[in-house]
């Protein structure tokens, strides 16, 4: 017999407790937010030397729409970047919507989990920061690119992440 709504809502609950407990899992969310933080940071560098203005509170769907709207970026990182976007805002500020029922199963799944389970988040968690992580590598040589350059009108065609 399938459980009830509320059953499933307090099974989720006792889910969510499951991933706060879990030491593997709290690195690495805490890991996708330094590494959100330090690629926000970097794009909002990248902009100012490109000669955008970007205030120093923009995060990461503003400095997106910003790139976009400069034509910093290939449609094709306009929709990596977004998605990126997607995968940190669902992990950082939707996990406890999802297992309150209060959000749409989307990135992760909410219904008839098991202990075991706990691994498929980590595994979210961990290939998000490696993500992260990368871009933030491309995005750093990208600034020393501009920086080191004869001069920043050189880089005004330059797409951010080239396809």
């Amino acid at each position: 017999m399938p459980n009830s709504p509320l059953q499933e809502v307090e099974l989720n609950a006792e889910f969510f407790e499951l991933l706060y407990q879990h030491s593997e899992f709290c690195e690495a969310i805490g890991k996708v937010t330094l590494a959100a933080s330090r690629f926000e940071s970097d794009l909002r560098e990248y902009l100012r030397r490109r000669g955008v203005t970007a205030k120093k509170n923009l995060t990461l769907g503003p400095l997106i729409a910003s790139l976009e709207r400069h034509g910093m970026l290939s449609e094709n990182g306009v929709q990596v970047l977004r998605g990126l976007k997607q995968q940190r805002n669902y992990l950082t500020h939707s996990l406890y919507d999802l297992f309150a029922n209060r959000t749409d199963e989307t990135l992760l799944p909410r219904d008839n989990l098991v202990p075991e389970d706990v691994f498929t988040f980590v595994d979210k968690a961990w290939e998000l920061e490696q993500n992260l992580v990368g871009l933030t590598g491309l995005l750093e040589d990208a600034v020393a690119r501009i920086q080191n350059g004869p001069s920043s009108s050189e880089h005004d065609d330059e797409l951010l992440f080239r396809p």
